[in-house]
């Protein structure tokens, strides 16, 4: 049995909130099911630009809007821990009433975003081994009540 095909559209962050808002409530308008939001510090063709966070503006748009869901497309496991990741995503959730969708992804080593942050920008092997141990910690903390991890890259203990 098939499953019926989903329309997406990506919204990228790059304009004040009432444009953006806009731009959202005309998505859920036009009938698309899924908004994706990106994920990056600044907009790599313009920093000085406006841009949204991914997760503050997932969780405005889901207050604002009724239908559409929101994907994030895609969070990157270098901008943030996972378990606040977790967290971030569990609220979200409830502000959307479950019409958020969690997209992760392992980043791009041309980002800006990690010289501006001050973080480190991994290799690409790295990037993956990372990404598997992210993915458990993230999976396991919204599906568990409490989660306790010992990786190499990442230790978690009793997170909630």
């Amino acid at each position: 049995m098939s499953r019926p095909i989903r329309f997406y559209v990506a919204v990228l962050p790059n304009a004040d909130w009432n444009t953006l808002l806009g731009r959202y409530h005309q998505c859920e308008a036009l009938g698309f099911d899924v908004a994706a939001v990106a994920d990056h510090f600044v907009d790599w063709t313009n920093p000085p630009s406006p841009w949204f966070d991914l997760f503050t503006l997932a969780a405005a748009v889901a207050a604002r809007t009724e239908r559409i869901r929101i994907l994030s497309c895609v969070a990157q496991i270098p901008l943030r821990g996972p378990a606040m990741c977790a967290r971030q995503t569990l609220s979200v959730d409830q502000i959307s009433n479950g019409r958020f969708e969690l997209g992760l992804g392992i980043g791009l080593p041309i980002d800006p975003s990690y010289r501006m942050m001050g973080i480190p920008n991994w290799d690409n092997p790295e990037r993956v081994a990372r990404f598997t141990e992210y993915v458990e910690i993230v999976d396991s903390m919204l599906s568990n009540e409490v989660t306790s991890y010992s990786g190499k890259y990442y230790q978690i203990e009793e997170a909630v």
